[in-house]
């Protein structure tokens, strides 16, 4: 809208934009905002609303400046879904809900009725369509007398701004959340050589690899082909792959797929595994975070 001649401001109750990402994510997002001329409230707290939509709005909003009125023809709301499974007679066939009110199901996609499946938004999946596919593909195979299922699926997701936010795996606050030990490479996107053939060099990407394996944990790029940077790494974690498949593979130039043994060039080495030192009677395990430099 903003680049169709439109004012906007973007209303954000969290400290950044992205709350679920890392703060380097965040940041290059409200950057990227702020440089297309986009207003960002972060921590703020919506009072009310009067108006009409396509009309005149008016919107009251606190933030850390204090309290503030907003005026715009249009609001676009954005606060998540619930499932509409209320009252729809899905208990008269055994078929149970979740507390959120999502359809219960098993791994297999098959709810607590026998020959009934969900699938997709409806079944508490991951929110994107790629995922909905995925569970038409398990179902649609079980039904044919194959045994797959949901588990140890590796979802990416991207955020089509632009240029793109793409993620597959763990970022650095979920490692950390986790207490996953582990090792982080970033360059930044113009460190890319087909980013330079674009003229688009905006973003950065990172890597997280185990601590003590050369396994990949995860993968956050933002910049332009971003989506198509996940491909490969998401092939290499779903063979188990290390790292260093993809730091030593020859891909083409100037591809962005290239940038990944820039990437991967100099991962920092793999923590020894600690000694375990007993303590009186306590079995001690030292261990330690490896933080990004």
């Amino acid at each position: 809208m903003r680049r169709f001649g439109a004012r906007v401001t973007v209303i954000e109750k969290e400290v950044q934009l992205a709350s679920r990402e890392d703060a380097d994510v965040g940041g290059a997002l409200l950057e990227l905002f702020q440089s297309e001329g986009i207003d960002v409230l972060l921590k703020a707290k919506l009072h009310s609303v009067q108006g009409h939509l396509g009309q005149h709005i008016t919107v009251h909003v606190e933030d850390e400046n204090g309290v503030r009125t907003l005026e715009g023809s249009d609001l676009l709301v954005a606060v998540g879904r619930t499932p509409n499974t209320n009252g729809i007679g899905l208990e008269q066939v055994g078929i149970r809900l979740t507390p959120q009110g999502f359809v219960e199901v098993n791994e297999r996609l098959e709810t607590t009725s026998p020959n009934v499946w969900a699938m997709g938004d409806r079944a508490d999946s991951p929110i994107f369509t790629h995922v909905a596919f995925d569970d038409f593909r398990i179902v649609r195979d079980n039904l044919n007398g194959w045994n797959r299922t949901t588990r140890d699926r590796v979802v990416p997701f991207c955020v089509f701004t632009d240029p793109e936010l793409a993620r597959i795996g763990l970022n650095e606050s979920e490692a950390k959340a986790k207490g996953i030990d582990y090792r982080v490479v970033e360059i930044p996107m113009s460190s890319v050589l087909r980013m330079r053939t674009l003229s688009e060099l905006r973003g950065f990407m990172k890597l997280l690899i185990a601590a003590e394996t050369d396994h990949i944990l995860g993968l956050i790029v933002f910049g332009t082909e971003a989506s198509e940077l996940l491909a490969a790494v998401q092939t290499a974690m779903l063979g188990g792959l290390p790292y260093t498949t993809l730091r030593d593979a020859m891909f083409a130039h100037p591809s962005a797929a290239e940038g990944l043994t820039v990437l991967l060039a100099n991962v920092p080495p793999k923590q020894e595994r600690q000694p375990e030192l007993l303590l009186g009677s306590r079995l001690v395990r030292l261990s330690h975070q490896v933080e990004r430099q």
